[in-house]
C-alpha cells in the first residue's frame, strides 16, 4: 500500500509544558487535577450527565445528586458496559500476539499505580511484552482475515464481560428485572458492529496514513497517554514495525484509538477542567491521521429521548478538550456510534464562540448546583418536553409515547407524580400499644463521625500487609476497637501513622462511631478518617462514652433494597429502606431477621419510624444500620 507524503501532526513525545500546575502536551485525553490548587475535589465537579439531568428536570437532579437516590439497576445498564468493555479489550490486543481462539485473559493485568492508573514508574515487563510474537503465517493479511480475528476476539471478551456484569448486577441492592431476559445474540451483534466501525478506521489508515507518521510510529513514538496496547509509556522502536509500505498489522496498531484501559480503576482517567469545576471521561479518541475525533459508544438503537442528551454531552466534551489543551487545540469531529442501529451519527462541533458561551453557562450552573448545594425549593419539578428520535439518533416529529413524569423513577415522591413535598421532620410520636413517646431525629441532625483522643492499648501488626488491630483506651477505663477498613486516606496519605506504638497518645479523626451487637464501642476508619499521633500533654476533649450511638429515623419510604449471598454459615439476606424526610435521605439496612414483620407489610410512600438505628457508611455516603434491638413501625399509609 502507498502512503501519503504530507504530515499533519507530530507524534514524537513532546516536551511537557507547564500551565498552572498542569502538564499539557498535545493529544492528551487524560487531564488530572492539580492537587495543590484543587479546592473543589472529586465529589463537587460538574459533569455532562448532571447538566443533562438538570435540564431534563431540576427536581430529578435534586433527587439523584443531592438526596442520592439510586434508580433501579436493570440489566440493560450493565449490558451496555459489557459491550463497550468487550470492544475495548479487543482494541487493546494485537493480532500479532493473540490467536483468535485464545482465552479472554491472555493479556496479564496492566500494572497500575496507587491511584489505579497505568503505572509510569513500572520497571518490569508489560502484558504485551510477556507474549511471544506469533509466526507471520498466523497474521491477518487482509481486511477479511483481520475482521474474522477481531470479531472472534470481541465475542470471546463479550462472554467474559457479560458474566462479570451479571455478577455485579446480582450483587447490587437495587437490581431490578431478570438477567435471563438479556439477549446475548443482540449483544454480539452490537459488539460486532462496533468492531466493524473500527475496522473501517484501520482500512482508512492503511490507505492514507502519512509517511512521516508511519516512520515515527515505527521508531517508537508515544504520546503522553498512549492508546492502551499492553505496552509501557516509552518504546525505543515499536516491536511490530515492518519495512516498506504500511501493513494491515501496522494499520491496526497505528489507528488504535485512546480509551480508558479496562484494567484501570473506575473514574481514574478523567479529563478535568483546569479550574477543576467540570470533568468528563471519553469513550474513544481517534487521532491517527492528525485530527482529533471523540466517539461516544452507545449500545442502543438511539430512538429515545436520551439521544438528545448524547449530542449535548459530546459538545461539552469538545469544550472540555479545548480548555484542557490551553485553548490551542480543538476537536475535529464528534460522533455517536449507535451499535444496535449500526449507525454512526456525526455531530456538529461547537465554534470557539459557542464554546466560550458554553463555558460561561456551565460555570454559572456549577456555582448554582455544586459550589453551594441548593435546597429543594430551588429545584422545582419542571420537566422538559420529551424528544422523539428514529433509530440512529435521527430527530423525529412523532409525539413521544410517554411524558417525562410518567417514566420518572421518583413519581411516588414528586408533586408532579403521586407524591408531595411534605415529609416528616423529626418530632415526638406515640406508637400504638406503647406508653412511651418516641423522639424522631431529623436526618440532617444525625451524627456519624467523631474525633476521639485516647492511648493505644493494643496494637497487633499483620504479617501479610493487612490493617493492624488496634484498641484505644481513656482514663475512665473506656475502650474502643479501632477497625481500620482503609489504609489510604482520600487525600493520599496513610490512615495509620508510621511508627505507631502501644501507649502512644492518638486522635482518631472523623471516625464512624458505632456500637456492635455486643454493645462494644467501635471506631471505623474509612477513607475520610485517620489516626494522628499526639504529644503526651494533649488533653482528651471527648469521652468515648459521650457520642450518641443509636437514633430514631422517621420518614417516607422511597424504595426497598435487598442483597443476597452465601457464606460458610449458609445463605444470608440483607434488606434496606431508603428513607426521605424534609431534611435529607438515608438508606437504613440490616439483616433480614432484624427487620421484623412490618417490613413485608409496608408499601412505597408509607411513613415509617425506625428506632435504635446505628450509624455506618463509607466516605461521603452515610447509612443507617439496624440491629436486634431496632424496631420498624408503620406510622401512616401512603
Amino acid at each position: 500500500m502507498s502512503v501519503k507524503q504530507e504530515s499533519s501532526i507530530k507524534l514524537q513525545p513532546l516536551r511537557p509544558r507547564v500551565f498552572e500546575g498542569w502538564i499539557l502536551p498535545l493529544r492528551m485525553p487524560v487531564h488530572l487535577p492539580n492537587s495543590e490548587s484543587d479546592s473543589i475535589g472529586n465529589f463537587n465537579r460538574l459533569s455532562a450527565s448532571q447538566v443533562n439531568a438538570w435540564k431534563a428536570c431540576p427536581r430529578l437532579w435534586f433527587y439523584e445528586k443531592v438526596r442520592r437516590l439510586v434508580m433501579p439497576q436493570i440489566p440493560i445498564l450493565f449490558v451496555g458496559r459489557a459491550v463497550e468493555e468487550a470492544i475495548c479489550q479487543t482494541l487493546k490486543e494485537s493480532p500479532c500476539l493473540v490467536m483468535a481462539s485464545a482465552p479472554s485473559d491472555v493479556y496479564a493485568p496492566t500494572p497500575l499505580d496507587d491511584e489505579g492508573r497505568p503505572n509510569r514508574e513500572h520497571e518490569g515487563s508489560w502484558p504485551a511484552e510477556q507474549l511471544l510474537t506469533l509466526p507471520e503465517k498466523h497474521w491477518p493479511q487482509n481486511k477479511d482475515e483481520l475482521l474474522v480475528w477481531a470479531t472472534t476476539r470481541v465475542r470471546t471478551h463479550l462472554k467474559a464481560s457479560l458474566e462479570n456484569m451479571k455478577i455485579e448486577w446480582s450483587k447490587h441492592d437495587r437490581k431490578a428485572g431478570r438477567w435471563e431476559d438479556v439477549d446475548v445474540e443482540r449483544c454480539q451483534m452490537m459488539a460486532t458492529n462496533g468492531i466493524l466501525m473500527h475496522i473501517n478506521e484501520v482500512e482508512n489508515c492503511l490507505t492514507s496514513v502519512s509517511k512521516k507518521i508511519l516512520e515515527e510510529w515505527r521508531n517508537g513514538a508515544r504520546t503522553q497517554w498512549p492508546a492502551p496496547d499492553g505496552r509501557g509509556f516509552q518504546l525505543d522502536q515499536h516491536p511490530l514495525s515492518q519495512d516498506g509500505d504500511v501493513t494491515w498489522i501496522e494499520a491496526w496498531e497505528i489507528s488504535r484509538p485512546w480509551f480508558v484501559d479496562p484494567d484501570a480503576k473506575p473514574f481514574s482517567m478523567n479529563a478535568v477542567h483546569p479550574e477543576h469545576w467540570f470533568q468528563g471521561e471519553y469513550d474513544l479518541v481517534y487521532s491517527w491521521d492528525g485530527s482529533i475525533r471523540i466517539i461516544d459508544i452507545k449500545a442502543s438503537l438511539g430512538n429515545n429521548d436520551r439521544s438528545g442528551d448524547y449530542v449535548k454531552q459530546l459538545r461539552m466534551y469538545a469544550f472540555l478538550w479545548w480548555h484542557t489543551h490551553e485553548k490551542q487545540q480543538e476537536v475535529d469531529g464528534l460522533e455517536i456510534w449507535y451499535l444496535a442501529a449500526n449507525s454512526q451519527k456525526m455531530i456538529e462541533k461547537p465554534t470557539i464562540e459557542e464554546m466560550d458561551e458554553m463555558g460561561s453557562e456551565l460555570k454559572e450552573l456549577w456555582s448554582q448546583l455544586r459550589e453551594v448545594t441548593p435546597d429543594i425549593e430551588q429545584c422545582p419539578p419542571k420537566p422538559a418536553p420529551m424528544r422523539s428520535f428514529e433509530p440512529g439518533g435521527v430527530p423525529s416529529d412523532k409525539p413521544a409515547k410517554q411524558t417525562r413524569c410518567e417514566r420518572c423513577d421518583w413519581s411516588i415522591i414528586c408533586p408532579n407524580g403521586t407524591g408531595h413535598d411534605e415529609h416528616p421532620h423529626g418530632g415526638t410520636y406515640q406508637l400504638p400499644g406503647s406508653y412511651a413517646e418516641i423522639e424522631g431525629d431529623p436526618i440532617d441532625e444525625l451524627e456519624d463521625r467523631h474525633d476521639i483522643i485516647g492511648h493505644v492499648h493494643t496494637l497487633i501488626h499483620s504479617q501479610s500487609g493487612r490493617a493492624p488491630r488496634i484498641t484505644i483506651t481513656q482514663s475512665n477505663n473506656a475502650f474502643a476497637d479501632v477497625q481500620v477498613k482503609a489504609m489510604i486516606h482520600s487525600d493520599g496519605t496513610p490512615t495509620v501513622p508510621e511508627g505507631l506504638e502501644k501507649g502512644d497518645l492518638v486522635r482518631v479523626e472523623k471516625a464512624i462511631f458505632q456500637l456492635n451487637y455486643k454493645g462494644a464501642i467501635v471506631l471505623k476508619i474509612d477513607p475520610f478518617a485517620r489516626i494522628v499521633k499526639l504529644d503526651s500533654d494533649e488533653k482528651v476533649t471527648m469521652s468515648l462514652l459521650k457520642p450518641r450511638a443509636r437514633w430514631n429515623i422517621m420518614g417516607t419510604v422511597v424504595y426497598r433494597t435487598e442483597k443476597r449471598g452465601e457464606s460458610a454459615r449458609g445463605e444470608w439476606c440483607r434488606r434496606g429502606l431508603m428513607i426521605l424526610d424534609n431534611t435529607g435521605a438515608i438508606k437504613v439496612e440490616g439483616w433480614q431477621a432484624d427487620w421484623g414483620p412490618q417490613y413485608d407489610m409496608l408499601e412505597l410512600g408509607d411513613t415509617v419510624i425506625i428506632t435504635n438505628v446505628g450509624m455506618n457508611g463509607w466516605a461521603a455516603l452515610t447509612t443507617g444500620e439496624i440491629y436486634r434491638a431496632s424496631r420498624l413501625h408503620i406510622v401512616a399509609d401512603n
